[in-house]
């Protein structure tokens, strides 16, 4: 019998995390209707044995090495494209799914024929703790509003990048991930259009994953986050692709929010070279990063005709995504509780 749903799980020297990962995979209610697909970046760790290990539990599971690193936005891509499945379950590999996550989405969708995109209920990675569900809007600042917890399926702005559902046909026929981006801030742009095409995403509060987060930029703790860390590469892919987020998806009103957006860049460029004194990370972070977004205009002229071709709301439908409320207060409360965020010089 056909899968009916394909795990797509990014991985790069994530021996650490698959064995639990790819354990949650086989106790899933659903394991018979589904198949896994590992989208490897060339990893030099024991991860493709540890797959392998696998292979036995889960005969429908293959393995892609993608030879180098390709990013996040790229190696999902082809891991997507590889999919023989009408849905397409995206999952970053430091996770566990509880028994009944696949069977919920599967459920979700049979449901409700006209949403594309389902996002599941992101618990921590060591307890029910509430991580998120994805973006329930825009500030005005454009920076993503976070979904309070919830046990009612309810529209979302985009999903959680690290465990949704997508329909195969709508991801590619939305363009899929612009491979520029690489990482930060896809689930986004990839959330805009799929609304913007005349599509509709929901939460699937019954389906359960346990997700880690920040793994590789705050690797300390183990399972469990202790401190903010960040570096040049991580904070000028955020800042470019935020910039590049209003630039390519705003159709005309909404892009007044990018005022107010380089506003708070600056702001927080202030801040860190307040607090870390380094202005090298300043300015090849932040300067570069919005430079470099306005340096890419090709690549935002030819996204804006693609999305013109299939949009179907306009930027005034899109104001009931708008919040008043600053998004980054949630990142204030999370400084004051773990600290200033560190920088590593990288």
């Amino acid at each position: 019998m056909p899968a009916e749903i394909s795990l797509v799980i990014l991985n790069y020297n994530g021996a650490q995390w698959l064995d639990r990962c790819l354990e949650s995979v086989c106790r899933q209610t659903a394991v018979s209707r589904l198949e896994v697909i590992i989208t490897d970046n060339g990893s030099k760790d024991d991860s493709r044995a540890i797959c392998e290990r696998y292979a036995p539990r889960l005969p429908a599971l293959r393995f892609i090495n993608n030879g180098k690193n390709l990013w996040y936005c790229e190696a999902n891509n082809i891991g997507a494209a590889d999919a023989r499945s009408p849905l397409v379950f995206i999952l970053n590999n430091d996770l566990w799914l509880e028994p009944d996550c696949v069977a919920s989405l599967l459920q979700a969708a049979a449901e409700n024929p006209d949403t594309q995109l389902f996002s599941a209920r992101v618990l921590n990675y060591d307890d029910d703790t509430f991580q998120g569900f994805g973006a329930l809007g825009l500030d005005w600042f454009g920076v993503c509003a976070g979904t309070p917890d919830h046990t009612v399926p309810r529209e979302l702005f985009s999903g959680f990048g690290c465990a949704f559902v997508v329909r195969k046909d709508y991801f590619f026929k939305v363009g899929g991930y612009p491979p520029e981006l690489l990482i930060y801030g896809d689930e986004l742009d990839l959330g805009w259009r799929v609304w913007a095409s005349g599509g509709h995403i929901l939460s699937t509060p019954s389906a359960k994953v346990h997700h880690r987060g920040a793994a590789v930029a705050n690797p300390a703790g183990g399972s469990k986050q202790v401190e903010l860390r960040t570096n040049e590469m991580k904070r000028f892919l955020s800042v470019r692709n935020g910039v590049l987020l209003i630039l390519k998806n705003a159709q005309h009103v909404l892009l007044l929010m990018l005022i107010p957006h380089l506003g708070m860049l600056l702001c927080e460029a202030l801040f860190f070279l307040a607090t870390t004194g380094n202005w090298k990370f300043v300015r090849n972070s932040y300067g570069k990063g919005i430079w470099d977004a306005f340096r890419m205009l090709p690549h935002v002229r030819q996204w804006r005709r693609k999305i013109r071709s299939f949009r179907c709301r306009n930027d005034f439908w899109m104001l009931r995504f708008l919040h008043l409320m600053p998004a980054r207060l949630g990142e204030l409360k999370l400084i004051l509780q773990l600290g200033v965020p560190k920088v590593d010089q990288k």
